[in-house]
């Protein structure tokens, strides 16, 4: 599995790769750029289309990482379909997420993650 070794306004540290764009990290490990064409600063706006995606690899947890300044939020179709699926994703702030994705993954937890690098 995958360790999140450091985050920093900007960029994110994964399995010693440095990530300058917003990532997903899936369950299986596999780690992708969330949306390269939107560039640095991402997306503030999470799609029902990218939760849908994210739910499609079965992860049991949801990790959110909604930026150093909480400025990424969920559409509100993403919430309902969250709902509709009654998964309740943790939202936190990137720089939290490290330590918990590492914490989940370590007791064995299947996380797909969503993580937005700067506000």
């Amino acid at each position: 599995m995958v360790k999140i070794d450091g985050f920093n306004f900007g960029f994110i540290v994964i399995d010693g790769k440095q990530y300058v764009n917003d990532v997903l990290i899936l369950p299986d490990g596999n780690v992708l750029d969330r949306n390269p064409s939107m560039g640095r600063t991402g997306n503030h706006n999470i799609s029902r289309n990218e939760i849908e995606n994210l739910c499609k690899t079965e992860p049991e947890v949801v990790l959110l990482g909604c930026g150093t300044s909480w400025m990424v939020r969920l559409s509100e179709s993403a919430e309902k379909y969250l709902q509709d699926i009654n998964l309740n994703p943790i939202i936190l702030n990137s720089s939290s997420v490290a330590d918990k994705y590492n914490q989940l993954t370590s007791e064995g937890k299947r996380v797909a993650a969503l993580i937005h690098v700067t506000c």
